[in-house]
């Protein structure tokens, strides 16, 4: 066992030199915290399985043998069906409220015809794109939404670790008893898909269910600096799970202007929308976000019917580059984000400053 706090059981069971895992869209910042000694995963929720294949190979080329993993979402609560039988799901206050945002505002249409990620299915979409990462031997499969459970024997088969992200500790519970690899405790202050307990009350509870088996818990939500990693290693993570951090890095594809307001963000706000996915993201404020709270807007429909009524909007304002219509999901870890730098450097930066926490704990210097 090493002398070294921040050399945990994630860095003994996947090879990885420091305990912090990226969760990114750009296959960049996948391949630089990956090479820095992290683990990337990168988040492929619309990817065509042609993409995916892609983007792994080139992630590959990159990062040789070190770990890396995929994201994909297969939810519990998600209506299932047709196009022509979604379509028909979704009611004429909710269409007519999109068609009145985009005449009042003068959002366009979009140019070309949009084809929704979820259309053909969420769950066939991931799939399809399990069995890319199946056959790519991917190292790690991470469920952003949904147990992984089901599908634990067959990637293990594949040699592919299966991990889950929760957000409740019934959530917990029940993966930690199906023996998924690493349970992902992401608490209330998350970007992205969140769920209703802080990170300091759900990761110690989680951590306590998952003694005595061999589930690895990673602390989420809100995580941006080195004395949080210090502080989920001494809760008894095994790491920590990160996400907004990366989005204003030099490798991410996030727009300028959006690095910029991430930057400039508080932590009070962000806040937590169902306007585009149907599912709670927390996000940056934008006027899209605003009009789904102002009074007479409907309640967002689930998923995937949703992202199917604003598919179009969303794809006219994009097109437009309308920036204040425009967000990114982002967690309360904003406040520690307060300039655009390399990737690498945001891991040896928490890396150094997870040390000095332990340094002023134990009053001896760590990881020599």
């Amino acid at each position: 066992m090493s002398d070294d706090p921040l050399h945990t059981r994630l860095c003994d069971e996947y090879g990885c030199e420091v305990p912090i895992v990226a969760f990114a869209h750009t296959k960049d910042v996948i391949a630089a915290v990956t090479n820095a000694g992290g683990i990337g995963v990168l988040g492929a929720v619309g990817s065509t399985p042609e993409q995916l294949h892609s983007d792994i190979a080139w992630i590959k080329e990159r990062v040789g043998d070190r770990p890396f993993g995929v994201d994909l979402l297969v939810p519990a609560s998600f209506v299932e069906g047709n196009h022509e039988d979604l379509e028909s799901m979704i009611p004429q206050e909710h269409r007519d409220f999109v068609s009145r945002l985009m005449t009042e505002n003068n959002i366009p249409k979009p140019k070309g015809p949009v084809r929704g990620a979820l259309e053909d299915g969420l769950l066939k979409q991931s799939r399809a794109l399990l069995e890319v990462v199946f056959d790519e031997q991917v190292p790690i499969f991470a469920s952003g939404l949904g147990s992984p459970a089901f599908i634990k024997d067959e990637a293990h088969a594949h040699g592919t670790k299966v991990w889950g992200l929760v957000g409740l500790p019934r959530q917990a519970r029940r993966q930690i008893e199906a023996g998924v690899d690493v349970v992902i405790a992401q608490g209330y202050d998350s970007g992205g898909h969140s769920g209703t307990v802080g990170t300091f009350t759900l990761v110690p509870e989680v951590v306590a269910m998952a003694e005595g088996t061999d589930t690895l818990v990673l602390a989420a939500g809100g995580v941006s600096n080195g004395r949080q990693l210090a502080a989920s290693i001494t809760m008894g993570a095994a790491g920590v799970w990160t996400g907004t951090i990366w989005l204003a890095t030099h490798e991410s594809a996030t727009e300028m202007f959006l690095k910029q307001r991430l930057i400039e963000a508080r932590a009070e706000d962000v806040y937590q929308s169902r306007a585009t996915s149907g599912k709670p993201i927390r996000q940056l404020p934008s006027k899209w976000g605003d009009a789904w709270k102002q009074p007479g807007a409907p309640d967002p429909l689930q998923m995937p019917l949703q992202p199917m009524l604003v598919d179009e909007i969303l794809a006219g304002i994009r097109e437009a580059h309308m920036d204040d219509w425009m967000t990114t999901p982002a967690g309360q870890s904003v406040v520690g984000i307060h300039e655009i730098k390399p990737a690498a450097e945001v891991v040896y930066q928490m890396v150094e400053e997870a040390q000095d926490a332990f340094d002023r704990i134990t009053g001896a210097v760590v990881g020599v």
